[in-house]
């Protein structure tokens, strides 16, 4: 009788932690995850290319509206290039949403406001504000890494 007790005390306290141990994971993924999205706002803010192409998978996807899909960390960086002899970012993020769908993959929803300064004018930088959404692959090194990207424009928050 007492072995029994002990059998089902030891599949209660197990089940129990399970759980608990599972979301601790996942609590490390996406402490994990909001420093890849930290990375990434720094380098956006400072039009550093080569440590956004090292934010995404080698096969890594931007989907920019009105633009053909980079596909590759190569065309990624080229993407990132053009972009950044057009404009000046100066955005911060905010985290919507992030689901960890398996041990190597995720999905990031965020939006980020600021300014948008088109580079080569005199006209001052204006307000922007974006919706984003990520998917993220973690790496056999346990980096999380950009897989796929797609970004457009949101609604001005009034002020």
């Amino acid at each position: 009788m007492n072995s029994i007790r002990f059998a089902c005390a030891s599949i209660l306290i197990a089940a129990t932690l399970t759980p608990s141990l599972a979301h601790a994971k996942d609590s490390d993924d996406a402490q994990a995850i909001r420093q890849v999205l930290a990375q990434y706002e720094h380098a956006i803010n400072t039009a550093d290319t080569n440590t956004i192409a090292q934010l995404y998978t080698a096969d890594g996807v931007q989907m920019a509206p009105d633009a053909p899909a980079a596909v590759g960390r190569d065309s990624v960086a080229a993407a990132y290039v053009g972009t950044f002899k057009a404009i000046s970012l100066n955005l911060k993020f905010t985290v919507d949403e992030i689901k960890v769908l398996s041990k190597t993959s995720a999905l990031l929803r965020s939006h980020s406001m600021g300014t948008l300064k088109i580079n080569g004018t005199d006209q001052p930088a204006g307000p922007a504000a974006f919706k984003e959404l990520f998917i993220l692959n973690k790496q056999a090194n346990g980096q999380w890494k950009f897989s796929h990207y797609s970004f457009s424009t949101a609604p001005l928050a009034k002020r």
